[in-house]
């Protein structure tokens, strides 16, 4: 009894292993790759090979899988190689044109302000030189007209001391013994005009009232005499005038000389400081469009990059993902054949059984 359970316990393990070996190989043989070599392996049984030439064709098809693996390892470490400088490449070209992009907009964007600000300064420059040259219009003007008043009030004066002049060789010629009668159209004359001048009326009039008593009154020296005096004083006081109206003249002329001067070179000041804001505006004009150009460049040479950046990457992935697929498909042929090695070795009647019988 004891060797009946003996028994049938060596043929339950026989009959295990006979399954397991067959589970295998049907699952190799439902594998592509597994299913050529095992016709390969069954060609040559059918041949009756030995089965050291089977092994020998197993190690060459598994020395062909290492080969391929090791080719596509160094293909693929090229690519990577390549891979690796063109996008290091692209990233350098994409953060360059990033960079000038930037740079250019904020240029663009503080020249901007800039020219802003020389607008504002041309615009108040040009007030300025129209400021400047009204004041000297109407300073100018004004001393023109002063220099008219001097001139008229002068040759007033001027007048009137040829007519006190006059006045004193008429009383002169009198004192020294000529009749009334002899200078009575001279003296009707010269008293005419005195009374008839507006400008120093209030001074003249004391001789006016002197020269009309001595025609009424007739001549005597003494009246002489004090009418003498009286032109002696009056003459003195529109030299004197005369001179205070010059010296106010010339300080006026002087002021205005100065004045003159001084508009004169702010006026060319603010011209140079004009055409330099216009050169400087023209500039900032030319730095924005050159900015703006620049930008348009660069944004449209970023989007190449990146557009060539993900190309490359894309192409990369893709041969990534080759590279990993047949590493695996070959790590799985690798696996069939190192079992079929083993089912050779091992369990050749097994396998022999398996190969005979499959289609």
């Amino acid at each position: 009894m004891q060797k009946v359970a003996i028994l049938a316990f060596i043929v339950a393990i026989t009959a295990a292993k006979f399954v397991d070996t067959h589970t295998t190989l049907a699952q190799i043989n439902a594998d592509p790759f597994g299913h050529v070599v095992l016709s390969a392996i069954k060609a040559h049984l059918q041949a009756q090979t030995p089965a050291n030439e089977v092994n020998m064709l197993l190690n060459a098809v598994g020395a062909g899988i290492v080969q391929d693996q090791n080719d596509h390892d160094h293909a693929f470490e090229l690519d990577t190689t390549t891979n690796n400088r063109i996008v290091e490449d692209l990233e350098k070209e994409v953060l360059y044109h990033q960079n000038q992009i930037a740079s250019n907009t904020q240029l663009r964007d503080d020249t901007i302000e800039a020219l802003a600000v020389s607008e504002d300064d041309i615009r108040v420059t040009i007030q300025d030189i129209a400021n400047n040259e009204a004041t000297y219009a109407r300073e100018e003007a004004t001393r023109n007209q002063q220099h008219e008043t001097f001139v008229a009030k002068v040759a007033a004066i001027d007048d009137v001391i040829d007519a006190i002049d006059d006045a004193a060789k008429l009383i002169q010629h009198l004192s020294l013994g000529a009749s009334f009668a002899q200078i009575k159209t001279k003296f009707d004359t010269l008293h005419k005009k005195l009374s008839d001048n507006t400008s120093h009326s209030a001074l003249l009039q004391p001789v006016i009232a002197a020269l009309t008593e001595l025609a009424t009154h007739g001549v005597n020296q003494k009246a002489l005499t004090k009418i003498a005096q009286l032109l002696s004083e009056i003459r003195q006081q529109l030299v004197q005038e005369k001179a205070t109206k010059t010296d106010v003249e010339e300080r006026q002329a002087a002021h205005w000389a100065e004045f003159s001067a001084h508009l004169a070179n702010e006026h060319t000041r603010l011209v140079e400081r004009k055409a330099q804001l216009e050169v400087q505006i023209q500039e900032q004009k030319d730095t924005i469009e050159d900015a703006v150009s620049w930008i348009e460049f660069h944004t449209l040479e970023l989007e190449n990059s990146e557009e060539r950046l993900a190309g490359q990457q894309a192409w990369f992935a893709v041969q990534s993902q080759i590279y990993e697929t047949q590493t695996a498909e070959r790590t799985a042929q690798q696996d069939i054949v190192d079992r079929l090695q083993e089912h050779i070795s091992e369990k050749l009647s097994t396998t022999a059984q398996f190969i005979a019988s499959r289609n």
